[in-house]
């Protein structure tokens, strides 16, 4: 079975601001008032139909943690809080997953983040990552080799 993991941050949510993660951690409602990348009714109807859609997101304390999942009640209201993960920053998400479920990672393990050393990591335990091209982070180092995605619409199960 397929399950998609989705990064919140610089993937759906607009994390291009000034001082982002700095702010991030210490300034509480920060994340609530980030806006979304357009396409983000595209993954709340994927939500609302699919089980195997869930949010994979860093985040570095439980204030953090409160605002990221305020955001999903507010652009994602498909979403069930079973589908929300959130790990603390500079974990290996393939472990957090594979710790989660009690599985290893396989190719129908799909990871969309916008940051290449996760889907690196995603990648060497068994999965398929997905770079999340944006004005922001747009792989222009040519670092990330494989699966790229621009528009949030065209993701697809």
């Amino acid at each position: 079975m397929k399950r998609i993991f989705i990064d919140m941050d610089g993937t759906i949510a607009k994390f291009n601001v000034p001082n982002a993660l700095r702010r991030f951690a210490t300034e509480k409602g920060f994340f609530r008032r980030l806006g979304a990348y357009k396409g983000i009714e595209h993954i709340n109807e994927l939500a609302k139909n699919k089980e195997q859609i869930y949010i994979l997101s860093a985040s570095p304390n439980m204030y953090a943690d409160l605002d990221k999942k305020n955001w999903l009640r507010r652009y994602l209201p498909n979403l069930q809080e079973s589908q929300i993960i959130i790990c603390r920053n500079g974990e290996n998400k393939a472990k957090v997953i594979e710790r989660k479920f009690n599985t290893k990672i396989t190719k129908d393990f799909f990871l969309l983040d916008d940051y290449t050393k996760n889907l690196t990591d995603w990648e060497n335990a068994g999965g398929t990552g997905i770079k999340r091209i944006t004005t922001v982070s747009d792989n222009s180092t040519g670092k990330w080799k494989g699966l790229i995605l621009k528009q949030l619409e065209e993701l697809y199960i």
